[in-house]
């Protein structure tokens, strides 16, 4: 252990900021997070939130983790509650709106308590999700002997794509082959990194309405951005990883028993509890509500070059800069991390001592920050419902029209709250959500229309609209990697970052996750070298 004082300042207290600095701090290097506002978790948190007068902690979105995010997984067995989650096979209901009652093949499903009597007059109700005796088969293959070998590696994945075809229900025939040839190609045929998925869906030529609107609902909830422009290797990586996956729960769903706040941004910032008397384990040094204005990089001796000099902060509302720290972590959404640059390049050109390499690693990073698109909003409607609903009565649902933005009703259905009263008031609520929109007003007016169209009552509701919620997975786009500015002392974490290995996922909050993973592995390592080098 040598931690004494901060060499490190990671700049942002969301889910990747707070796993960067909790996994340097537990290998012993000092680390001193800064976080703008006076909550931590980023886009990623719980809320109080008043419905129909009764506060509730609710999130401040919904995100759907599933089984095969490792990253996330290691991190809640290693620092969160076990107790406030857990992994579910998944089981949803698909609500298609159809032009005219007499295009539903299917007979009207009883409706649950919170819709409206008309609402499935004019819509398709299927159900989706994995058939527990395909997964029982599946089993077999994924234990040790067999994974180990090939064959039973094929034979897992087949059983894994075979599990949701067996596993929907009322759904069209035709309409269950074309997603088999989806899921098929997705696999055997992965696009190339700048391919479109318009031009990798070509091959299919998909004539199934629904699973085209399936596939631009996912486009939508997963990367953020319409399907003509979306990166059909990104989108594999979807499929792949959540529906076409050996693994035997990687497509199981995580039910939290809390808010995200509490689940893992908490219990990253507390540490371990049973070693609050060492330091290495205990609390971050978080300095909440401290907005860093610019970053300043004074080398140590001014009249001699270096190739990165020692980093100071300015601070709103504080004189002096703080520091100095040996290397910063930017974990900031695009946006943000793009205007403390501008504002960093402004500073050095009115200091008197100008670092050169510094100042360029900083004009390249401006660049790819600029050639980033700008990321896109997601609406959540916290919804009051008129009555109590139960687990079995109401599954999450997935809302497809015609045309406008698909959306995801998410009942909130903890299976551990605080007292019989809580219990009740969180059975009566639920989340409709609706992703990549590009302006609060036209959400919300989409939401109106979804409630109307789907018949979905609602006593009270609130909207949470997050305005920079994820970088679009447009097609053509290479997102920087965690180290490209390390030789300048700087590092990048979040959603939008290359972790450095092959996989290319979508922003999520797995692909945060593994970039601030691979920041803290890498620069937990060059300490190391340099403290070893310097015992030698």
């Amino acid at each position: 252990m040598h931690i004494p004082g901060p060499r490190i300042a990671v700049i942002g207290a969301g889910w990747a900021g707070l796993t960067c600095a909790r996994l340097l701090q537990d290998r012993g290097i000092a680390v001193r997070l800064f976080e703008a506002t006076r909550q931590l978790g980023g886009r990623a948190r719980g809320l109080d939130i008043d419905l129909n007068g009764d506060i509730l902690k609710l999130d401040n979105g919904q995100h759907l983790v599933i089984g095969a995010y490792r990253c996330l997984r290691g991190l809640l067995a290693r620092y969160s509650n076990e107790q406030h989650h857990t992994f579910r096979p998944p089981d949803f209901m698909i609500r298609e709106l159809v032009r005219n009652k007499a295009q539903s093949r299917f007979p009207r499903l009883a409706a649950p308590p919170h819709l409206s009597s008309s609402a499935a007059q004019h819509e398709r109700r299927m159900f989706m999700g994995q058939a527990t005796w395909v997964q029982g088969i599946q089993a077999g293959f994924t234990r040790q002997a067999m994974a180990s070998l090939e064959p039973g590696r094929t034979l897992a994945l087949g059983l894994a794509q075979l599990s949701w075809l067996a596993g929907a229900r009322a759904m069209p025939f035709q309409s269950l082959i074309e997603l088999a040839m989806l899921l098929r190609r997705a696999y055997r045929h992965p696009p190339r990194a700048s391919c479109s998925l318009d031009e990798w869906l070509d091959g299919l030529r998909l004539r199934q309405a629904l699973v085209r609107r399936w596939v631009d609902a996912l486009c939508e909830s997963a990367l953020n951005c319409p399907s003509d422009q979306a990166c059909a290797l990104r989108f594999t990586t979807v499929l792949n990883e959540a529906m076409a996956n050996p693994q035997l729960d990687a497509s199981h769903w995580m039910h939290q028993r809390c808010d995200l706040g509490e689940l893992l941004a908490l219990p990253l910032a507390r540490g371990r509890p049973e070693s609050k008397h060492d330091p290495q384990f205990g609390p971050l040094d978080i300095r909440r509500g401290a907005r860093v204005l610019s970053m300043a990089s004074k080398p140590v001796f001014q009249h001699v070059e270096q190739s990165a000099g020692s980093w100071w902060l300015e601070l709103a509302g504080q004189e002096t800069l703080d520091g100095p720290y040996e290397h910063i972590v930017l974990a900031l959404e695009p946006q943000r991390a793009l205007a403390l640059t501008q504002q960093s390049l402004a500073y050095a050109a009115s200091t008197p001592h100008r670092h050169r390499a510094i100042q360029q690693g900083l004009e390249r990073l401006q660049d790819d920050l600029r050639a980033l698109p700008k990321p896109l909003g997601i609406l959540t409607r916290w919804l009051c419902l008129p009555k109590p609903t139960e687990a079995a009565q109401v599954k999450p649902q997935l809302l497809l029209r015609d045309r406008g933005p698909a959306a995801w009703l998410f009942p909130n259905q903890r299976d551990v709250v605080d007292g019989a009263q809580q219990a009740s008031k969180a059975s009566r609520t639920a989340g409709l959500v609706i992703s990549a929109q590009h302006d609060a007003i036209e959400a919300r007016r989409q939401a109106d229309e979804i409630q109307r169209q789907f018949g979905i009552q609602a006593i009270d509701y609130k909207d949470i609209y997050e305005h920079h919620a994820a970088t679009p997975s447009r097609f053509g786009l290479h997102w920087p990697p965690f180290n490209r500015f390390s030789d300048q002392g700087i590092w990048l974490a979040g959603d939008w970052i290359a972790d450095g290995s092959q996989d290319m996922l979508p922003a999520c909050l797995e692909s945060a996750l593994r970039s601030a993973t691979a920041c803290a592995t890498a620069l937990g390592a060059r300490f190391q070298d340099a403290h070893s080098a310097s015992s030698a």
